[in-house]
């Protein structure tokens, strides 16, 4: 009994040394590829991903007001019309200011009146003014020369004193005429000054008074001062609108050939960000069609949203794309920060973290599978540039199960924060 014993522990401990032999010894399962890719020649992009807004530019959106207080008479636009500029969007009831207009016409006309008198009747009292004073002025040379004469004839006696007192008492009335002459000619003239100076200072009263009243009634004829499209209608016909220090608002034109997008670019990537940057962007409401545009300006305010800093990226829309777009619309938004063509690419995909380094596995004609560690260049959000490591033609595994692992690696993403991108 002993012996069989011993026998039956003998063949347990080979059946068991020949069991782990087998065990330890087997060959190691290959790698199982799923799915493969090709490396090839392309192009690969990097962009930074952010989100945007579409705006309309200044100037874009014009609210429309009344300077005139009155009845609207005419609102000849709707909402969603399209206007020229200059072109009569609505009229106010302008009859009380035609009213004044009257009165103002009325008024020149008498201060033309008034003026046209002025420049006929003084110039004319100026002219007898002048003639008289020649007169005068030549009646006192007469009595000089005779009171000279007279003087002479009396020291020879010739004549008596009587008469050269006569040419005296003749000389000094005629001295005085001229004087008197003189004085009513610079009246004369002074009136003819002051009187001009009035009336041509209550026709250009007159005149403001008319060009004021033209300007109130124009603004009751209510234009567009732009091209574009109604927006807003805050009033209709009947109503009275009343002009103040703030001018009501009664219609809202937009211009939709005129939109700009801002983005809104993390902080940790607005150093990569430079003007005259191509732009891609989608809007919801044109989920297949990818709109472009080109980074203008990035303004240097930071706005902070949810704790993360942005700075508005501002992005020039081509005004043939602008009319499809409304503002206000958000915008998924791709810059274009780098771009190389014709260079070996291959997907994303084909890259697997093993530990801290990044390789690829190469599956060859007959499937064996090779790790590589390849040399990368510029990598996109698809693709990634290869400079080394790999042949263009050759296949990579995009989707491969390693021995020990219960399903297909995945080149795991790198963290990025909100609004970023690669």
């Amino acid at each position: 009994m002993r012996i069989f014993k011993w026998l039956f522990l003998l063949a347990l401990l080979t059946a068991g040394g020949y069991f782990g032999y087998k065990h330890y010894t087997k060959k190691p399962e290959p790698p199982r590829v799923i799915a493969t890719a090709e490396a090839s020649l392309g192009n690969v992009r990097k962009v930074l991903e952010a989100t945007g807004i579409i705006k309309a530019q200044v100037g874009a959106i014009v609210k429309i007001g009344a300077r005139a207080t009155g009845t609207i008479k005419e609102m000849n636009v709707k909402v969603g019309d399209e206007v020229k500029r200059d072109q009569l969007i609505a009229v106010i009831d302008s009859r009380e200011l035609r009213s004044q207009l009257d009165e103002a016409e009325a008024r020149l006309a008498r201060a033309n009146a008034e003026l046209s008198q002025v420049e006929t009747v003084y110039p004319r009292r100026i002219a007898e003014a002048e003639a008289e004073l020649r007169l005068s002025q030549a009646k006192y040379d007469y009595a000089a020369s005779t009171l000279k004469r007279q003087d002479e004839l009396f020291r020879k006696e010739l004549v008596a004193r009587d008469v050269l007192d006569a040419a005296r008492r003749d000389n000094l009335v005629s001295q005085n005429e001229v004087l008197a002459r003189e004085a009513s000619l610079v009246r004369v003239r002074t009136e003819f000054e002051k009187e001009l100076i009035k009336a041509q200072r209550a026709r250009d009263e007159a005149q403001a008074v008319i060009d004021s009243a033209n300007t109130k009634i124009s603004y009751t004829r209510i234009v567009s001062p732009i091209d574009g499209v109604v927006a807003l209608v805050t009033s209709q016909a009947g109503e009275t609108v009343v002009a103040g220090l703030q001018v009501a608002n009664l219609i809202t034109v937009l211009d939709p050939s005129r939109l700009e997008m801002w983005i809104y670019v993390d902080e940790t990537d607005v150093g990569q960000v430079k003007a005259g940057m191509a732009v891609e962007f989608r809007v919801d409401a044109y989920p297949g069609t990818t709109f472009k545009g080109s980074v203008n300006q990035i303004y240097p305010q930071p706005e902070i949203r949810d704790n993360i800093v942005y700075y508005q990226a501002l992005v020039r829309l081509d005004p043939a794309e602008s009319t499809k777009l409304r503002p206000e619309m958000t915008t998924q938004c791709q810059i274009v920060v780098q771009e190389k063509k014709g260079v070996l690419v291959i997907p994303n995909a084909a890259l697997k973290w093993i530990g801290d380094k990044q390789v690829v596995f190469a599956v060859a004609e007959g499937g064996g599978v090779r790790e590589v560690q390849p040399k990368l260049g510029l990598e996109g959000l698809n693709e990634t540039e290869i400079l080394e490591g790999l042949a263009p033609g050759e296949k990579v595994a995009t989707q491969i199960v390693l021995p020990g692992l219960a399903a297909p690696t995945i080149n795991a993403p790198k963290a990025n924060r909100p609004g970023g991108g690669r």
